[in-house]
């Protein structure tokens, strides 16, 4: 098996519709590739015996997509998916493909993304699979698409630019995710130091979970002056299946 690095994200803050981008799902799982009677993480951990599933076929094609576990509140659940990875066999898992690196032995990662998505459709429905899906897309409407993505608690969506190439371990500004936030006032009921660790309460005094990393100089300065307890304005990707933020971040002191 040759290991293909996959490609990676860069970052948008706010949520636009431009006819020049396709718009898609951002699943909240883990990053994977399948193909090849294979399958191996971002990072190259192979998972071919965790995910017995997701084998088909021969060796004529990779898949890059992220898989999934069903969630209760939302279509993803990532604690799922994780407990799945660490070797939880009785949880249900879906692989949600998003792009396509080769076929037929052959790379297309230089083919226009919006080629590649009509060969992927066209894979993907020739696949006799539960466990293997198409991710979904649409042009133009990202602004649309990032409602829809609110209202099912996802976590965002991915803008990429029409015409952009598949680009193997490069993060590339032509893909770029756009994170459904959700923002919370908040009490920091200890600081301690080395590294910077700021544990979370809410007003009612529940541990809401802790946070180490994304501060920024302004931030940093005005934790360690201050004496606690003392409200902050936290950003977060929801919640966790134990009722804590998920990576909250905190962007203001109140």
């Amino acid at each position: 098996m040759k290991y293909i690095k996959p490609m990676l994200l860069g970052t948008q803050d706010h949520v636009n519709s431009d006819k020049y981008w396709l718009y898609e799902p951002k699943y909240d799982g883990i990053r994977l590739l399948v193909g090849n009677r294979h399958s191996y993480t971002r990072h190259g951990t192979i998972t071919t015996s965790r995910f017995p599933e997701l084998l088909f076929g021969g060796d004529e094609l990779l898949l890059d997509g992220e898989l999934i576990a069903p969630g209760t509140d939302a279509p993803d659940n990532f604690s799922g998916a994780m407990s799945r990875f660490s070797g939880n066999n009785e949880q249900p898992i879906s692989f949600m493909v998003f792009d396509i690196i080769s076929y037929l032995q052959a790379s297309v990662t230089y083919w226009p993304i919006e080629e590649r998505k009509e060969l992927l459709t066209e894979v993907i429905s020739k696949i006799d699979s539960p466990y293997i899906n198409l991710v979904p897309y649409v042009a133009t409407e990202g602004e649309q698409l990032f409602n829809v993505i609110k209202e099912n608690s996802m976590e965002g969506i991915i803008a990429k630019r029409i015409g952009s190439l598949y680009l193997p371990g490069t993060r590339s500004d032509d893909w770029r995710k756009i994170i459904n936030w959700s923002y919370h006032d908040v009490v920091v009921s200890k600081v301690s130091l080395g590294p910077l660790t700021v544990q979370l309460h809410s007003p009612e005094g529940e541990y809401l979970g802790s946070v180490a990393i994304g501060f920024t100089k302004e931030i940093r300065e005005k934790l360690l002056l201050g004496i606690p307890p003392f409200v902050v304005k936290v950003r977060a990707k929801g919640w966790t299946s134990g009722k804590k933020l998920r990576l909250p971040q905190i962007i203001e002191i109140k």
